[in-house]
This record gives C-alpha cells, sequence and structure tokens, in this order.
C-alpha cells in the first residue's frame, strides 16, 4: 500500500469515529482525569498491571536468568515482533523494535465490524511511548502483533490501535477492571549484543506514584502507635523517620542498579545479575516468608476486629473468628486477578479511610482514653531495651515495598522518571504513617495494644455508628489483601506439584484440578494455623519488618548496589554503604530476636 493510499484510509477511518461520537459530552470533555495518558481507563490499566506484578513476585525457575522474558522463541521469519531494520537507537542509547500495526489491516478490521466497536478496541492504545523512534517507525514498513504461547510468558493480548473508547457509557467504566490487563513487549538488545524480549512500559509518573503508595500504605501502620509506645517519643519518632529516610534512599540504590543493564526488570532479576541463581533463591524463600507473614496478619486483624465488635468469651471466640475468616476468604483465592484488583483497591481505600476515622473519632470523644481534646499520658523513653529492639521492627514494617519497585520502574513510560516518583510515594507514605503513629499515640497511651483500631473498638464513649464502619473497613482490607497475598504461593505450589499445565488425558487433567483446589484451601488453612499460633498482631508485624524489611529493602538494595555499579563509586560512598550493610544485619539479628524471645 503506498503512502497516499495510507493517509487516505486513515482520513476515512478518523472521519468514521468522529460521526459515531456526540458532538460534546461532559465524560469527553480535556479533564485530565478522563482523557490523555493519565486517563481513568489508563490509571485502571496500570493499577491492574501492578496487582500483577505483585503475585507473580516469586520466581519459580530459579536457574532463569530473566524472571518475565519470553525465551526460546522461534526467531525465524514468522515471528513478526522482530525486525531487524526497525532496530534504532533511543535516547538512552539502547536499540529497539515496537509492535504497530499494518494501517490497512486495522481499517479493514473497522470496516468489517463497526458494531462492534467497543470489544475490539484496546483498552490502552497509546502503545507507542518512545517519541524518539515514532517517527521512524511510522516511515518503516509495519508489522502485526504476535502472540506468544511460550510456557512461563506473560501473556500478550491482540491489540487493537483503534482510538480511545468514550467514558459516557456506564458499561464502558464497569469494564476498565477486567479489560485493562494488556502487557506490550518491545524488542531490546542488551549490553552483551543479544535481543531479548522485555516489557513496554506503559505507566505514567502519577500511575506510577499511585502503585507505589498501595504498596507502601498497608496494615503495617496500624502497630505504629504501639511501635511508637515501646520506642517512646524520644526514639520513636527518630527511627520512624530514619527508616522512612533509609528505605527511599535504597529505592534510589535499586533504580541505579537497573539502569546498568536495561534488560532487568524484576527483583529477581536483580539478584541473579548481582550473584546468580544462589541470590535469586534466597529472593524467592525471603519473598515466600514475607508472603506468609503478611497472610497470617490480616487473619488476625480480620478476627481482632470482628471480635472487639461482636465476640465474647463462650461463643464467639477470638479463634472462631479465625475459622470464619478462613470460610470467608477461601473463595476469594479462586478468584480471577482483575477482579481481585478491584478488591485491592478497596483495601488501600480503607486503609487511608480508617487514618481518617481515627482521627475523626479522637476529636468527637471529649475524654479519655481515645480522645484527642484530653490526651492520655505518653512516655519519653522506652521502658526496657526489648522494647525498643521490638519498636525497630515495628516502625520499619510500613515501608516495606522494595519487592515490586524494580517492576514499577519497568512498567514506566519514562523510566528516568522513577527516582522523582519516589520522592511523592515517601513523602506521602510518610504523612499517613505519622499521623496514624502519633495520633493513635496520642489517644490512647499506654492502653495501646496490637492494631489501633482493636484498642478502639474495645474503647466507650464514641458515636454508635463508628463501632461498626471501622470494623467493616477492617474486615475489607483482608478481604482485597489475602488472597492476593496467596497467589504468589499458590502458583509456586502449582508449579512444584505439576497442576499448572493442562494434560491430554481427561483422568488426569481432572486429578490435577482436584490438587489445585487443596492448594488453594490448604494455602488459607495454613495463614489460619498460623494464627491461631501466634495471635498478637504487633508481634507478627515486628517480626516482619526486623526479619525481612530490614533485608529486603536496605541490605540486598546496597549489596546489588555494591556489585552492579561498583565502578561508578567512590571510596567514600563505598566504606559508607558497607558499613550500613554491616550495622543493619546486626540490627536486623537483634530485633528479631527480641521479638522472638519477649
Amino acid at each position: 500500500m503506498s503512502g497516499s493510499d495510507d493517509e487516505n484510509a486513515v482520513d476515512e477511518y478518523t472521519s468514521l469515529i468522529a460521526s459515531r461520537r456526540p458532538s460534546i459530552m461532559f465524560l469527553d470533555t480535556p479533564l485530565g482525569s478522563f482523557k490523555g495518558p493519565n486517563s481513568l481507563h489508563n490509571f485502571a490499566s496500570s493499577f491492574t498491571r501492578a496487582q500483577s506484578f505483585a503475585v507473580s513476585k516469586i520466581d519459580n525457575d530459579i536457574h532463569r536468568a530473566r524472571s518475565f522474558f519470553v525465551e526460546n522463541i522461534d526467531t525465524d521469519a514468522d515471528d513478526e515482533l522482530f525486525d531487524p531494520e526497525l532496530m534504532i537507537p533511543s535516547q538512552k542509547g539502547e536499540r529497539l523494535s515496537v509492535v504497530i500495526h499494518d494501517i490497512s489491516s486495522r481499517n479493514q478490521l473497522f470496516m468489517n465490524n463497526v458494531n462492534e466497536l467497543d470489544q475490539n478496541i484496546s483498552p490502552n492504545n497509546d502503545v507507542f511511548y518512545h517519541d524518539d523512534i515514532l517517527s521512524a517507525l511510522n516511515e518503516s514498513r509495519s508489522r502485526h502483533n504476535s502472540t506468544y504461547n511460550t510456557p512461563g510468558a506473560i501473556p500478550i493480548s491482540k491489540k487493537r490501535v483503534l482510538p480511545s473508547p468514550s467514558f459516557s457509557s456506564i458499561r464502558s467504566a464497569l469494564s476498565l477492571a477486567t479489560t485493562s490487563d494488556h502487557i506490550n513487549l518491545k524488542k531490546i538488545e542488551d549490553k552483551d549484543g543479544n535481543v531479548v524480549t522485555v516489557l513496554a512500559g506503559q505507566s505514567t509518573a502519577p500511575q506510577t506514584i499511585f502503585n507505589s503508595i498501595n504498596v507502601l500504605i498497608g496494615v503495617g501502620l496500624l502497630a505504629l502507635p504501639v511501635g511508637i509506645l515501646k520506642a517512646g517519643w524520644y526514639f520513636g519518632i527518630p527511627i520512624l523517620v530514619i527508616c522512612g529516610l533509609a528505605t527511599f534512599w535504597t529505592a534510589g540504590l535499586l533504580s541505579k542498579c537497573m539502569d546498568t543493564d536495561p534488560t532487568i526488570m524484576t527483583y529477581a532479576d536483580l539478584g541473579y545479575a548481582a550473584y546468580g541463581s544462589t541470590a535469586k533463591l534466597l529472593i524467592s524463600l525471603l519473598f515466600s516468608i514475607d508472603l506468609l507473614g503478611a497472610g497470617v496478619a490480616l487473619i488476625v486483624l480480620f478476627s481482632d476486629s470482628l471480635y472487639a465488635l461482636l465476640g465474647d468469651e463462650e461463643v464467639w471466640t477470638r479463634t472462631r473468628f479465625k475459622f470464619l475468616s478462613f470460610v470467608v476468604l477461601t473463595p476469594f483465592t479462586f478468584v480471577p486477578l482483575p477482579v481481585l484488583s478491584i478488591f485491592s483497591l478497596f483495601g488501600i481505600l480503607s486503609t487511608i479511610s480508617i487514618t481518617i476515622l481515627v482521627a475523626f473519632c479522637g476529636i468527637l470523644k471529649t475524654d479519655s482514653p481515645g480522645s484527642l481534646l484530653a490526651v492520655m499520658p505518653t512516655n519519653i523513653w522506652p521502658q526496657s531495651l526489648p522494647d525498643l529492639l521490638l519498636a525497630i521492627g515495628i516502625l520499619m514494617a510500613p515501608f516495606g515495598g522494595h519487592a515490586i519497585f524494580p517492576n514499577l520502574k519497568t512498567d514506566m513510560r519514562h523510566p528516568y522518571k522513577f527516582e522523582k516518583t519516589l520522592r511523592y510515594t515517601y513523602s506521602i507514605t510518610m504523612i499517613t504513617d505519622m499521623a496514624m503513629g502519633v495520633l493513635g499515640f496520642l489517644m490512647f497511651g499506654h492502653k495501646c495494644s496490637n492494631e489501633i483500631t482493636n484498642t478502639l473498638l474495645l474503647t466507650s464513649g464514641y458515636p454508635a455508628w463508628c463501632y461498626p464502619l471501622i470494623s467493616g473497613l477492617i474486615c475489607l482490607i483482608p478481604l482485597a489483601k489475602t488472597p492476593l497475598n496467596a497467589k504468589p504461593i499458590i502458583s509456586t505450589l502449582d508449579v512444584l506439584f505439576n497442576v499448572q499445565v493442562p494434560s491430554e488425558h481427561l483422568s488426569l487433567n481432572l486429578l490435577k484440578d482436584v490438587g489445585k483446589f487443596f492448594i488453594r484451601v490448604g494455602v488459607n488453612a495454613v495463614f489460619v494455623l498460623l494464627a491461631i499460633l501466634f495471635p498478637e498482631f504487633d508481634k507478627i508485624i515486628g517480626i516482619l519488618g526486623a526479619s525481612i524489611c530490614f533485608v529486603i529493602c536496605i541490605v540486598l538494595p546496597c549489596l546489588f548496589y555494591l556489585k552492579l555499579c561498583s565502578s561508578k563509586m567512590g571510596a567514600l560512598e563505598r566504606v559508607l554503604i558497607q558499613f550500613v550493610v554491616f550495622f543493619t544485619s546486626i540490627l536486623a539479628v537483634v530485633a528479631t530476636w527480641a521479638v522472638v524471645q519477649f
């Protein structure tokens, strides 16, 4: 097809699209929330992809060099994704090949299927984010997208490059959550000259900030008043600030490590690039423990909140509420990820709402305990050294988002903006954490125990509507987070027992389906069993912060940086980072010991 024919086809196509749209509608006006790269639809797409990264962070293939590479693909003529003629330099110096569609093909698609436009529109049509190669690609011959079925590869949907759908219909808005999980790929040349397939970034900076905040603001902040209580004002606030600043710094180190190799996409990739498959195995084990501990904490949170509202020591004990949580939460394990993403969004909204509601309750109540108008007595110093060590783990726990940060940077349209997004992310997170910790400690003083919401539910004097509202918001968090925490463990067990790949034999498929069922039920049963054995929410959070967050968020990022960026650092910086590794390793061991012993 000639260039003039292409232009005529595009003009005809655009005219037909425009003729089908209403002239002016409120939701189609150029408001930032509804149109452009930061449209509501693209936010939903970015959020769903972030959830898929979270549930895929355990890499089941320890010896594979990269976590999400589409490997072993036939690179003959049938591989239309790769075309050496379109390998051109980007601003960063890498050589890229981005998928585009033949104009005549997409025009024919529209002409043959106008009535099904909504079904054919790709929910995120901004495929070509590399401005420096866009013009060259438009002048080059185009190719159709490909769908790979390689085992272990991320599914890729065939994308149709059509104009953005209107958000005027409720149906389109409701379909966002189930149609926004598309993944784009690109070809890139690594530092050794090998052409590999990697994820093509799609998220903008605001979308990355939102996804990062969703990772960081979790149930750990509910234990912060207890952390400040155990550390006292003199140590509590400075430790919380230092933990935030230290993890902000090491998140920047992870970003710098990723810049050394554009094919690094995940935390596990960093481990493999720095120290090989042994590091990757260690990372997978740490992530598994972290997910297990988070699942247990959520079960305890669920049972404690219901017990504080409805329980009694004779019939509805905490243990029985934990069994109830098993019955309620297990079915969500079978729900598809796009639907779970909706619940995950409810989870972060619930957490932020609880922070606001705690402050509001403190203002409503005029007498202590539980009031901001008549605050409780507080302690300046820790009561004992074990209390201080336990507080370190609790105050560190809310900043454990490093496991997903590399994925979020990879998914950015402009990855060089990632470190800038971290400043906004940590500023918002620090304000939220500080507010919860300080307000909760002022309201309840020495009465702080476990999670702040449990203490509030057990305190009388608030309006009657506060209790069921807080309990409902608390219960919504486990509903949103527990299935997502369980999915990586379930995926690993599926691979371990070889039940994830369908068989040609019907009887064997039935057996594998039974295996999948018991794995999903079994993982939730383990969460509940451990929650019964370890019922103290603050200690669970403390041990996660001391034993997992210190390693994943400070020690390993520093070690990766020492290995991958050694040629770029000076002697003073090297000594500083080595000291940080040594000091935080000792602190992690001592703090973990304090949590276990006391």
